[in-house]
């Protein structure tokens, strides 16, 4: 069943000797340039018969196809479900993720796990799916009204004002800041974006200047970031929403030679930014859990199956990793979720 104790057995997993206190004090919990073709995997030689499809709002991104859908395969070998991913290549194509369910629907698969780019038009596939007998877990960002049978993500909010707060003691609560969010579409884009100006705004010191998208493109975050720094001198701090708008903004601060300037925060980590992080280029960013997002998605269908209560909101943790500490225990096994051979 999904609890408390689930995920705590989960972290302690990854962690050395006696570190895993530590881990629970640090981690906040509770009980994202050229497109590629549009579906990166098919499921055409997978059997129906007891699979679990895991659809990302875009194949395209190593968070989903490698951390969220990697716990999601272990998942469901533990409890002997196929499994299959399928979605579309570029996150707003949102027809196509739509369609992408109603087709899993028709398939009739075992089960569902779904990461929504729009929190309203996913609602009426999934009250298909869940009218045909299939269980649907969203995770990562949610739907609207939340019909599925469970969410389960971090709290963005919270993870985002974590990030704020330490880049505004960073600069001694004083200066500008200016943010480069991969959407405003999704929930959690939406909810970074909240969080961080949130945060900053106890700090009577740090004035905004503006919000970008950048479609989880780098190119698009690196331009975006260039621009927004000169016309803009007196921005000391900027947040990159996600590991692609975070790698464009650590760019654009290394190309305008303002790595002891600007002080660079981001979410979510793949190796490009670990190094960045490493570096110093990227002082801290907020790391998901994205092994776990997918196992537990996988976790919420098999007790829906099986006739298990499942409550409809699931909050996982996060952590924050900084250039000071990216080589302690608890940061290795934050990475390791993203980065399963990284050793620090």
């Amino acid at each position: 069943m999904l609890c408390r104790t689930r995920i705590l057995m989960f972290f302690k997993r990854f962690l050395l000797g006696g570190v895993a206190m530590l881990l629970l004090g640090t981690f906040l919990a509770a009980c994202s340039s050229s497109k590629p073709k549009e579906t990166a995997v098919t499921p055409k030689a997978v059997s129906t018969s007891k699979t679990i499809e895991f659809i990302p709002s875009s194949t395209a991104t190593p968070y989903f196809t490698v951390a969220v859908y990697g716990g999601v395969k272990k998942e469901a070998a533990k409890y002997g479900y196929k499994t299959v991913m399928v979605g579309p290549a570029v996150s707003t194509h949102v027809s196509t993720e739509i369609d992408t369910v109603r087709t899993a629907v028709a398939r009739h698969v075992a089960g569902i796990v779904l990461v929504p780019y729009s929190p309203t038009a996913l609602v009426a596939p999934v009250k298909a799916a869940e009218k045909a007998g299939i269980p649907v877990a969203v995770v990562d960002s949610t739907i609207t009204p939340m019909i599925a049978n469970s969410f389960a993500a971090v709290n963005d909010v919270k993870g985002a004002e974590a990030a704020a707060k330490y880049a505004a003691n960073y600069v001694n609560g004083k200066g500008e800041y200016g943010i480069i969010d991969y959407n405003l579409s999704t929930t959690s884009g939406r909810d970074r974006e909240k969080g961080f100006r949130q945060e900053m705004a106890k700090f009577p010191g740090m004035k905004y200047v503006a919000t970008e998208i950048s479609n989880s493109v780098i190119s698009t975050a690196l331009s975006e970031a260039t621009t927004m720094l000169e016309h803009h001198p007196h921005i000391n701090v900027m947040f990159g929403a996600n590991d692609r708008s975070a790698i464009g903004v650590a760019e654009a601060v290394e190309r305008l030679h303002l790595q002891n300037k600007v002080v660079v925060v981001g979410f979510d980590a793949d190796l490009g930014e670990v190094q960045l992080v490493k570096e110093g280029i990227i002082k801290a960013t907020v790391l998901q859990s994205p092994f776990l997002e997918g196992e537990t998605g996988v976790e919420i269908i098999h007790d829906v199956l099986t006739h298990v209560h499942v409550p409809k909101t699931i909050t996982l943790p996060f952590h924050v990793v900084t250039y000071k500490d990216y080589n302690t225990s608890t940061s290795i096994a934050a990475i390791r979720q993203y980065l399963p051979t990284y050793t620090g």
